[in-house]
């Protein structure tokens, strides 16, 4: 009967509660409101780390605050934006340990692929991001492998690359960047390429000839010149029988003719790896541009 008593009087209690304390508990919510809402609109205005002390301000006073996982990813994500690679993999490695079974994990792994690629570590983004393609759903495990593949071609795995453009999805957003990527890997094979060892070698027969055939022809012009000029020093010294200055413009030439070899060689190389660099982002804009086409 007490029991029944109380439970009539409660909301009555309600309704005679000071005006100041209901005041303050919308207050405090309009506070909680406020505050994540600024810390939000210093991220999307590019004002990163601003962003994250706000946010860090708003996780202090309220810790158990329905949006507290976001906010925790939000940092991270702003650390990355702002390019603190190891602090994002720290707070995303943080993030996880914290929320393990949160329903922000395969975006914070995405965030953590991002940061060590872009922190050079490349083989680690490739783990991470098959953690996602084994445990993501379609459209999350399509965009893992899409990374993945765009990593290894970074790297020249092209057989890792291939195989992971061949396990996208037919249909969803990278439907029409999938059949581009493929194309491009198996074009890769028939880039225009420069042989280091017919550069040298032409090179050694006539300087300048190896820069030519890799199609630097200023090069090509500096490395014969020098090479004619201290050649036809040393041997109008030694006709003039000053052997010790034809000595010393002789020693120079060898210099000269030995750089020009090794630098024929490098040019060869440089075309190559230029030549691959340039077709590997025209490959990454054309299957982008495909990706954002779809809707």
């Amino acid at each position: 009967m007490a029991q029944r008593c109380l439970l009539a009087i409660l909301p009555l209690l309600f309704l005679f509660l000071p005006p100041s304390h209901a005041a303050a508990i919308a207050g405090d919510r309009a506070e909680d409101s406020s505050s994540y809402e600024f810390a939000e609109s210093l991220f999307f205005e590019g004002d990163y780390y601003r962003a994250i002390t706000e946010y860090k301000r708003f996780l202090f006073h309220h810790p158990n605050h329905p949006q507290v996982e976001r906010v925790h990813l939000r940092i991270a994500e702003s650390l990355l934006r702002g390019k603190r690679w190891k602090e994002t993999i720290d707070s995303v490695e943080a993030f996880l340990l914290r929320f393990p079974r949160s329903g922000f994990r395969i975006d914070a792994l995405f965030l953590k692929a991002s940061a060590e690629r872009e922190s050079k570590s490349g083989d680690q983004a490739l783990k991470t991001l098959e953690e996602i393609i084994r445990t993501a759903p379609p459209p999350e495990r399509d965009r893992a492998l899409y990374e993945a593949a765009m990593i290894c071609l970074d790297q020249g795995k092209l057989t890792r690359a291939s195989a992971a453009a061949d396990a996208l999805s037919a249909t969803g957003r990278f439907a029409e960047a999938a059949p581009i990527l493929r194309g491009g890997l198996e074009e890769i094979d028939r880039l225009p390429h420069k042989s280091p060892a017919l550069a040298g070698t032409l090179a050694a027969v006539l300087p300048g000839s190896g820069h030519l055939y890799t199609e630097r022809p200023k090069d090509a012009l500096v490395a014969f010149l020098l090479n004619a000029s201290f050649a036809l020093a040393a041997v109008q010294l030694y006709r003039n029988e000053n052997y010790a200055a034809a000595g010393i413009f002789l020693f120079f030439e060898i210099g000269w003719y030995g750089g020009n070899i090794y630098s024929a060689v490098g040019s060869a190389h440089k075309f190559n790896r230029r030549t691959k660099e340039d077709f590997v982002i025209d490959l990454r804009r054309r299957s982008d541009s495909a990706i954002k086409t779809v809707p």
